[in-house]
């Protein structure tokens, strides 16, 4: 059997019951592809673990998220790539959604940021409903792109975008979708029982589990009416897998929502917190570009 054509990368801060599931679920599927982890605050123990049982490649890397994702990427040796939170949960073989990439059908395939938030939280306060709202973008909660290709023509600073008019979030990363334009969407279902977390589905077909938030412990401490949510899903996750209850899915994307009066209410409120100037962000990318060969080239020297 050749070298798998895939990887899966994964910034990896805290929430170790997800992560053996999440690793667990990458191997069931693809038990050869390379899995690349760059772990936040520590943890040498649980990633001894993780390398023994599931052939993991990880480094132990007191690094911020954006400059996690930039060595993962630029240690990326396949030509194609699976960016995937922690708290994501493969439930079947994502080979359909690859031969998109390698037919030319579409150039990525990802989850477009238009996420409601449960019904019972999308109360005052909470953007009007939305878990994460900027039409047209996405961002790297489960992300699969032809990443070779990507490279060659816009190199690793490629991946940072530009904040788009009518949105209530960014992410750095937006410049991926943003420089890829045929993008096939998974749509995001709620289950009930299951707290924040979303069914990610490919027509009728499920593809995979993320459960938002699988680092509550350490990012949720101030968020009163979230915490309990986001544990009381995670907890029953667990506890019913691989026998999940998914009888009762309701859309979390918001179909019947009009998109173009979300997005003249957003720049009516100002709702997108105003980004850094574009010098400051380029000097941003560009160091942290730099930043992120050279610990890659440190690792490299290292080996024997």
């Amino acid at each position: 059997m050749g070298a798998s054509p895939l990887s899966f990368l994964t910034p990896y801060w805290s929430g170790a019951d997800m992560m053996r599931l999440h690793l667990a679920s990458i191997r069931r599927f693809y038990p050869d592809a390379p899995i690349l982890v760059s772990k936040r605050d520590g943890g040498a123990a649980e990633m001894a673990v993780h390398r023994r049982e599931f052939h993991v490649d990880c480094w132990l890397e007191d690094c911020s998220y954006t400059d996690a994702y930039l060595r993962l990427l630029e240690r990326c040796q396949t030509r194609y790539v699976c960016i995937a939170d922690h708290d994501t949960v493969l439930l079947g073989q994502l080979d359909s959604l690859i031969n998109r990439l390698a037919t030319g059908e579409h150039d990525l395939i990802g989850i477009e940021e238009r996420v409601r938030l449960p019904e019972r939280l999308a109360g005052p306060g909470s953007a009007d409903g939305w878990l994460r709202f900027a039409p047209g973008c996405t961002a790297a909660n489960f992300l699969i792109i032809d990443w070779q290709a990507f490279r060659a023509r816009w190199g690793l600073g490629g991946i940072f975008g530009e904040p788009s008019p009518g949105a209530r979030h960014f992410d750095f990363d937006y410049g991926i979708g943003q420089r890829l334009k045929r993008h096939h969407y998974l749509l995001p279902y709620h289950a009930r029982r299951y707290g924040l977390g979303n069914l990610l589905k490919d027509g009728e077909t499920q593809v995979v589990w993320h459960q938002w938030y699988g680092s509550y412990r350490t990012r949720l401490l101030k968020a009163a009416d979230v915490y309990p949510v986001a544990e009381a899903g995670e907890r029953a996750f667990l506890a019913d897998y691989p026998q999940l209850i998914l009888d009762d899915l309701s859309p979390a994307w918001g179909p019947e929502r009009n998109l173009a009066a979300e997005e003249r209410a957003v720049v009516a409120a100002g709702s997108l917190e105003a980004p850094p100037s574009r010098l400051r962000r380029w000097g941003s990318r560009h160091l942290r570009v730099l930043a992120a060969r050279l610990a890659v080239r440190r690792d490299r020297a290292r080996l024997p």
